[in-house]
């Protein structure tokens, strides 16, 4: 074993390489430091996003994000809205179809996928509407409202008009200028004055025509896909849901009723076609003439929503899961 005045001594020779190899290290990078020139300061990125792999796409989203909650602040504080209130309706006929993916994706350089898509076309249609709302108050009521009020509503109408499609721009701009314009999934009037309707139901889809029974017809006829109901629906119970409608509004056989029906099943295209049917039923009923024509529509539709075929019912199939043998059933399973 080794002394203690050894050992202390045996670290005093050890130790001095030691130091002069981090003087001449120190005198090194001293003179390296004093020769090469400094290393350029690095440009502060724009935004936040700029360390992500898709700056744009983030940047749209918080920029969206931003603008409705500036809008949904200002009209609570205008007392226009209560606080934490639900965002208005859209107005009757102000469903405007977005850039497509495609447009949408050479707007923001980048290629976008179906969900990051409908990530920024529902922000858009929720800051949509909160336009009406706030066009309504504070530019047509410019006495009232502030410099900073009108310059936020004027930012938010072109943001959205950047991001409509340019065939629906002008649309976008007098949305809700007119209630009598309709869509074809709540029923409207064609250019040959027939009330048109859409519906769906499953995996089916519908398109409906309505015409007035005219004078000295007997009744009415529905055909389907160029058959007569009777011969396109074989099952009873379709071919009552199909004229279910009818017969709540009391109107059974006083019009011309002509579908196209596609995709799924029998009961799928019966059920999409009494949704379109009575969405054309409500739309026919609206050109119709006299004093009481407005409150016999009126009447006709509370009927209709309130027992429901004026919306499209919600179920599908459900799919099948992973290990299961359907979409609940289980594989039968024993311990040993």
């Amino acid at each position: 074993m080794l002394g203690g005045p050894f050992r202390a001594a045996l670290a005093r020779v050890y130790a001095v390489p030691s130091v002069r190899m981090a003087h001449s290290a120190a005198g090194a990078m001293s003179l390296s430091t004093h020769l090469s020139p400094p290393a350029p300061e690095r440009a502060k990125p724009a935004s936040p996003t700029y360390y992500t792999t898709k700056p744009s796409y983030m940047d749209t989203l918080q920029m969206l994000d931003q603008l409705t909650r500036e809008v949904k602040r200002a009209l609570e504080q205008a007392y226009v809205l209560a606080p934490n209130a639900r965002p208005p309706p859209l107005p009757r006929g102000a469903t405007v179809p977005w850039l497509s993916r495609e447009r949408l994706s050479s707007k923001l350089g980048m290629a976008l996928r179906a969900s990051q898509y409908s990530s920024v076309s529902s922000r858009l249609s929720l800051l949509l509407r909160y336009r009406e709302v706030a066009v309504a108050h504070f530019l047509r009521d410019a006495e009232h409202t502030s410099a900073h009020e009108r310059e936020l509503v004027q930012q938010v109408v072109e943001v959205l008009d950047s991001f409509a499609s340019e065939h629906r721009r002008e649309q976008l701009a007098h949305q809700g200028a007119s209630e009598s314009g309709g869509t074809s999934a709540r029923g409207l009037i064609d250019e040959q004055g027939r009330a048109y309707a859409r519906g769906r139901r499953k995996e089916s889809s519908a398109r409906v025509w309505m015409v007035r029974v005219k004078d000295g017809v007997p009744a009415g006829q529905i055909v389907v896909n160029n058959a007569p109901l009777h011969a396109y629906f074989m099952r009873t119970a379709h071919r009552e849901q199909v004229t279910w409608p009818l017969k709540l509004a009391g109107v059974l056989g006083m019009y011309h009723v002509f579908a196209i029906v596609r995709g799924g099943g029998a009961s799928g295209q019966a059920g999409a076609l009494a949704h379109g049917l009575a969405n054309a039923l409500v739309a026919a009923l609206g050109t119709a003439e006299g004093e009481q024509a407005a409150e016999i529509q009126a009447r006709v539709r509370h009927v209709l929503a309130k027992d429901g075929v004026l919306l499209r019912d919600p179920r599908m199939v459900e799919r099948k899961k992973p290990g299961l043998a359907k979409a609940r059933k289980a594989y039968t399973w024993v311990k040993r």
